[in-house]
C-alpha cells in the first residue's frame, strides 16, 4: 500500500458505526482539489474514508461537512460492480491521522484611494 498525505474538504458528515468486533469506525468522503495552476480546468479527486477506535470517535465528535482537514493514511484502490454490471474503481484511505488546516487570515488590500478594502476579495 502507498502511505499519503491528503488535503482536502469533507465531501460529507463522518458517520461513526460499531463493527460487527465491536470496534468504532467511521467514514467519510474527502474532495481534495487540484487548483490547475497552468489555465486548466481544476479537477477534484474523491476519496472514500475510513476511521478506527478512537480516531474514528474524535472525526465523528469534531468534524463536520465541509471542514478543511490534512489526513495521513495507506491508499488503496477497490474494485467494485457498479449498478449497470460493468466494473467501477474508487480510491480510498485508512485515515490513521487527521486534523484541520490553518489558513492565515487574508489581509485587506489598499484600494486605488489607499485605503484597505473592507472585503479581502
Amino acid at each position: 500500500m502507498i502511505q499519503a498525505t491528503v488535503t482536502g474538504n469533507l465531501g460529507k458528515s463522518p458517520e461513526l458505526r460499531e463493527t460487527k468486533n465491536g470496534k468504532q469506525m467511521c467514514r467519510f468522503s474527502l474532495a481534495s482539489t487540484n487548483r490547475g495552476r497552468d489555465g486548466s480546468e481544476p479537477q477534484t479527486t474523491w476519496i472514500d474514508c475510513v476511521a478506527f477506535d478512537d480516531v474514528a470517535e474524535g472525526i465523528a465528535g469534531n468534524l463536520d461537512k465541509g471542514m478543511r482537514v490534512i489526513a495521513t493514511g495507506p491508499l488503496a484502490i477497490e474494485k467494485y460492480t457498479r449498478k449497470d454490471g460493468g466494473e467501477g474503481q474508487s480510491l480510498s484511505m485508512i485515515v490513521n491521522d487527521i486534523g484541520l488546516t490553518v489558513r492565515p487570515k487574508r489581509t485587506p488590500q489598499p484600494t486605488s484611494n489607499g485605503r484597505a478594502s473592507e472585503t479581502p476579495w
